[in-house]
């Protein structure tokens, strides 16, 4: 009985010939002689970009740290600043043109009174004819006159409550964040990235690193472990609050737990439809949007 022997021969995936063939680890396709030479090639090549894009992205590192006076959004700062000056300025300039037009107004409304009133007293004493009630009336228009020309009643300076300009506010995005510290039975790893903690039912702390104030936030965590009917919260409080285990309950503490309990200051929303939070055991990655408003 006869029998055969069938062989297969990988080819190359370029040329489609299969002697002296090599497989590429990276992308396990197979490359005669010549092509694996051009395919090595590429891959340097493509290694040169990277190394390029990393030394620009170095470079632009390096002149932030040396001169941080270079930052793209310090000259919208500047700008900022050189309009609200423009403005302040015109606003300034206008209000000084209309008191200088209602001063020369109110002077030579005033001017034009005492000219009368000049007038009647250079006919009273030239005709020799007055009497107390006209010496009275002319004091009195004196004071008046005198009144008015050191504090003038019919200008004022008020402020409008309309804002001039708008205050410039930094709204700091820092998408990185480590824990840092610790209340309870839990340990902080890896730079501040993990957190173990043992298997015993008492609660546990851990706050980050960074303090927020103001702009929207992302944080996202990874739960890689958690025991079942196991309890987890993540959330916002108060820097002023100090760390305890249960913290969770205090009044400026506000997130979500595993087991569909929405916290808003001291009241728990569990069986709340407007805050209802599904958790999903299965699901390991977490996403809490914070909206904090200065």
């Amino acid at each position: 009985m006869a029998s055969s022997t069938i062989s297969f021969k990988l080819l190359c995936v370029i040329c489609n010939k299969g002697k002296g063939s090599f497989k590429c680890e990276g992308c396990s396709q197979m490359f005669c002689p010549k092509h694996s030479n051009d395919h090595r090639n590429e891959l340097s090549k493509q290694l040169e970009e990277i190394v390029i894009t990393h030394d620009l992205i170095q470079q632009t590192l390096i002149q932030q740290i040396e001169d941080p006076q270079q930052h793209p959004l310090l000259k919208k700062i500047n700008q900022w600043e050189q309009e609200s000056i423009i403005k302040i300025r015109q606003a300034a300039e206008e209000a000084r043109n209309k008191l200088l037009k209602t001063t020369i107004e109110r002077t030579t409304n005033i001017k034009q009174k005492l000219k009368n009133l000049s007038n009647e007293l250079r006919q009273g004493q030239e005709d020799n004819d007055f009497i107390e009630t006209d010496l009275q009336q002319w004091t009195q228009k004196l004071e008046e006159l005198k009144k008015e020309l050191h504090n003038p009643t019919t200008v004022a300076i008020l402020e409008d409550s309309t804002p001039l300009i708008t205050k410039i506010l930094i709204a700091y995005h820092d998408t990185y964040d480590v824990f840092e510290r610790v209340c309870g039975n839990a340990q902080i790893k890896e730079n501040g990235c993990l957190i173990v903690k043992d298997g015993s039912t008492d609660q546990a702390e851990i706050c980050g690193k960074n303090e927020y104030n103001i702009g929207r936030h992302k944080f996202s965590f990874q739960i890689e472990q958690l025991i079942s009917n196991g309890w987890i919260f993540f959330g916002i409080i108060s820097k002023s609050e100090p760390m305890r285990a249960y913290s969770f309950c205090s009044g400026s503490s506000y997130g979500w737990s595993n087991q569909g309990e929405i916290y808003i200051g001291v009241t728990n929303q569990k069986d709340s439809i407007k805050y209802r939070y599904e958790f999903n055991e299965e699901k390991q990655d977490i996403e809490l949007m914070c909206d904090f408003i200065y």
